[in-house]
């Protein structure tokens, strides 16, 4: 079977900058997660963009469907990849349900506005995430987390086979978080690939797919997220002495601090 999404020895440097990634492989195919961990600064959201066109691999390759994606299309590769990009403030004054359509734009000609099916997927899309409330709202109203939710509606509405979503769970609460990684597991048991960043390792347990770990090096392996998370691992990647512990309660594995922070008086 041809993967949806291949990477092949790919690297990236900025220029007379040191190499940020190198070597990077790995594999995608519909219905698969893919959890990428790590420290500020390290690559992961460097890897993303290169994957959606924001920047060009120094090395390497990069497949959509064994075709290389620098040859499609703005358009066509648009049909295929759903980008969130981590949440920064929109001052669009667009309605929300105005600004979900545009995640459309790949399917309409040149001049041509959403139609009454186009507002349907997006008013579906609100509805999963919970949000259809604030449909007739000005982007620009809204609080960061509400803004996050709205740009993955949007990204929903795109109805590409590959979603990528940056920090997606960054500014919502604790509520907000379980509706987006339940939305993930949907999606994915509905043949969508999702890749994700996050810096909670427990959200690699709970999805419990694919992980991307970057070491402190730069080094990417990619495993099960039951395999390749260790606390030795995670406590290499993040600097910080971290214990895995299993809690039958939850049906889990979760990644704590073992100690306070400060002791007691």
């Amino acid at each position: 079977m041809t993967a949806l999404l291949s990477t092949i020895n790919l690297a990236f440097h900025y220029p007379r900058r040191p190499v940020v990634f190198n070597q990077l492989s790995f594999q995608l195919n519909r219905g698969d997660i893919l959890t990428i961990l790590g420290p500020n600064g390290i690559g992961k959201s460097t890897l993303l963009n290169c994957i959606v066109g924001g920047l060009t691999p120094t090395a390497g390759q990069l497949l959509m469907n064994n075709q290389p994606i620098d040859q499609l299309t703005v358009r066509d590769r648009a049909k295929m990849i759903a980008y969130v990009a981590q949440q920064t403030a929109n001052q669009t004054a667009l309605l929300v349900q105005d600004y979900v359509v545009t995640g459309r734009t790949p399917y309409l000609s040149f001049g041509q506005v959403p139609g009454v099916e186009d507002y349907e997927r997006g008013e579906d899309a609100l509805e999963k995430l919970g949000i259809i409330a604030l449909k007739d709202q000005p982007l620009n109203t809204l609080s960061g987390g509400q803004q996050q939710l709205v740009t993955i509606a949007k990204a929903l509405v795109q109805a590409a086979p590959l979603i990528i979503l940056d920090e997606p769970t960054s500014a919502l609460d604790f509520g907000r978080q379980q509706l987006i990684l339940e939305l993930i597991e949907r999606l994915a048991a509905d043949g969508y690939a999702i890749i994700l960043t996050s810096h909670n390792p427990n959200h690699a347990f709970l999805l419990d797919h694919q992980v991307g770990l970057f070491a402190p090096d730069g080094h990417f392996t990619v495993g099960a997220t039951q395999t390749l998370l260790t606390a030795t691992a995670l406590s290499q990647t993040y600097q910080a002495d971290l214990k895995l512990v299993y809690v039958p309660e939850l049906g889990r594995t979760i990644c704590e601090m073992p100690h306070r922070l400060v002791s007691p008086n």
